[in-house]
């Protein structure tokens, strides 16, 4: 009979835990942000179209900087070139007009002499190497004549020779002439490409700031309205999940009271676990932490005691642990059968063992202040399958 009511108990609490939920506010909202997400992707898919367009204005880019410094070392050494044959070009050039002046000297000189011997002729000549007064004034007249003749000669040919060097000089000034012409033609030529490139360097640039400041600035815009309307739905979940989980608490506490009450068949509450005290200084469920400053649900009930008071067993049962429990600090947890536990904290003294059967009422422990406390007091839970659940209905308050 007491199984069928238990059964009873629990298929009536699970139907009325289980009403459902209608969210017709949260599928409107998560509609509107499946649009705000749609023209997102819209905008992203705008912005990919022109990835490709920007990535070749990047590649242009990058082949114009790599032309523009081949322009620029090609300018660098056509400028060297031009400054190392410029000096070359301005010595032969001296040289040149010195090669002028000394044959123009030459000329002089054989004119002077062409004209000396013009004035004198042949027979001036013979007259001298006939004048001669004996054999060997007449060899060395002759010799004399001989040497006249012979530097003569080498004047003429050395005027050759300055005609033939001047012409040599004159071609190479010439060329020289030509090559700087032509670096200079190089020159400007280089100048104006450069110029044309940098113009259609910045040009790209422009473009390619404009197309990204664009879609990035309407990328932003409706990025931002997609996630308003993201925290718009993920609170109005975060609202309804709240409304489930209190609601489904208050259900699964009403039901594990019911299944307590059951499995103890309702016949007497728990016993009181801190005699001559019954001021309780903290509830069960939510509230503010005395010492962590911050909302936390609390699990069982406090009951304001003085330290060294006597803590009772609520009931009959098995102590299953009897030891120091983390915040808890000494602790006692006594199993009662059929998946009910009680806990008793923040003792000062336990004086019960594991394994020891109690009896309700019996002594187990000392009131104190052990653990994560702010004074003395005994901190009472009452479980059911391992979940705690509000200790009133089974102290009968």
């Amino acid at each position: 009979m007491k199984k069928k009511f238990v059964l009873f108990v629990l298929i009536m609490a699970f139907v009325l835990s289980s009403v459902p939920l209608m969210a017709n506010d949260l599928d409107d909202l998560r509609a509107q942000y499946a649009e705000a997400q749609a023209e997102v992707q819209m905008t992203e898919a705008e912005l990919a179209a022109i990835s490709a367009e920007m990535q070749y204005i990047h590649d242009t880019i990058m082949e114009l900087d790599i032309r523009l410094s081949e322009a620029t070392d090609n300018l660098i050494n056509i400028e060297a070139q031009l400054d190392t044959t410029t000096e070359l070009f301005e010595q032969i050039e001296i040289e040149w007009e010195e090669a002028q002046a000394a044959l123009e000297r030459q000329n002089e000189l054989v004119r002077d002499r062409l004209r000396e011997i013009q004035m004198q002729g042949t027979t001036g000549m013979l007259s001298v190497v006939f004048q001669a007064t004996s054999l060997r004034d007449f060899l060395l007249r002759v010799e004399y004549v001989n040497n006249i003749a012979r530097r003569d000669q080498e004047m003429i040919a050395l005027l050759e020779a300055n005609i033939v060097v001047v012409q040599q000089m004159q071609d190479t000034f010439a060329r020289h002439l030509d090559a700087v012409e032509y670096l200079q033609e190089q020159q400007e030529g280089y100048i104006l490409q450069l110029e044309d490139m940098e113009e259609e360097k910045w040009e790209f640039i422009y473009a390619l700031v404009a197309d990204e400041d664009r879609y990035m600035a309407l990328l932003a815009m409706q990025q931002q309205a997609a996630d308003e309307m993201r925290e718009k739905v993920d609170a109005e979940v975060a609202r309804i999940e709240a409304e489930r989980v209190a609601a489904a608490r208050a259900a699964a506490n009403a039901r594990d009271a019911e299944v307590a009450r059951a499995i103890m068949n309702n016949d007497a509450d728990f016993a009181w676990p801190a005699p001559g005290f019954t001021r309780i200084s903290s509830n069960f469920g939510y509230r503010n932490h005395p010492t962590r400053r911050r909302r936390e649900h609390h699990d069982g009930i406090d009951l304001a005691s003085a330290r060294g008071n006597r803590v009772l067993a609520a009931e009959a049962g098995t102590v299953i642990l009897s030891s120091w429990h983390g915040g808890y600090g000494q602790t006692v947890i006594i199993d009662h059968g059929n998946g009910l536990h009680t806990l008793y904290a923040h003792n000062s003294r336990n004086i019960v063992r594991v394994g020891d059967r109690v009896t309700r009422g019996q002594h187990i422990a000392y009131i104190g202040s052990t653990g994560v406390s702010t004074g003395p007091h005994l901190h009472f839970e009452v479980r059911v399958n391992g979940r705690p659940t509000n200790p009133r209905p089974f102290l009968g308050i």
